[in-house]
């Protein structure tokens, strides 16, 4: 029973670590606005951590935490709001993916679906909502292929954000949890 009970508490602390963590970055994306993409990023690569070292279940409710506290204390709407449609749940998904008994085709199909369905979301939340932020600035020199330019770049550097998570998660997986945690 005593054993139980520590292993919650650790459950329940290490979400409280992160969560905090994630919402004091998220934070400073008010003060750093050039980091508007790479805090979200950030942010999200702590649930990898809650899944790693608890599981799917607590990051999860990790992820719910800070998504509903995050557009309370976040001064920076896009940054919050692209934890909370893209960045924050999607290592979670990837996890869960990436350990499935599914195709490669079919994984990649997947994340890319979720990703331009979010990466949508987001722009029509930007352009409709959210008028005061034009996403299109700079763009007009494409003229009306602007939209297609964006949704190509968005989709290679969504590829580009895979491979470096996947070398993230490798990396605490099997260095830092080995070397600096000492777990197995």
């Amino acid at each position: 029973m005593e054993k139980k009970k520590k292993k919650i508490s650790f459950k329940v602390a290490l979400g409280g670590i992160i969560s905090a963590v994630c919402l004091l970055s998220m934070f400073f994306s008010g003060f750093l606005p050039m980091l508007d993409y790479a805090i979200p990023t950030f942010a999200g690569f702590l649930m990898v951590v809650m899944i790693v070292e608890v599981d799917r279940n607590w990051a999860i409710a990790t992820y719910v935490a800070v998504a509903l506290l995050c557009p309370l204390i976040t001064p920076n709407i896009q940054a919050s709001a692209l934890f909370i449609i893209f960045m924050g749940y999607y290592p979670i998904l990837k996890f869960g993916l990436d350990n499935s008994r599914l195709s490669k085709f079919t994984r990649w199909l997947i994340k890319f679906l979720v990703f331009n369905v979010a990466m949508l979301l987001f722009f029509i939340l930007f352009t409709k909502i959210f008028v005061s932020q034009d996403m299109m600035d700079g763009m007009e020199k494409f003229g009306k292929y602007a939209i297609l330019v964006l949704w190509l770049a968005a989709n290679f550097f969504f590829m580009l954000y895979e491979i470096a998570l996947t070398q993230m998660i490798d990396l605490y997986v099997n260095w830092f949890r080995k070397k600096i945690l000492r777990k197995k």
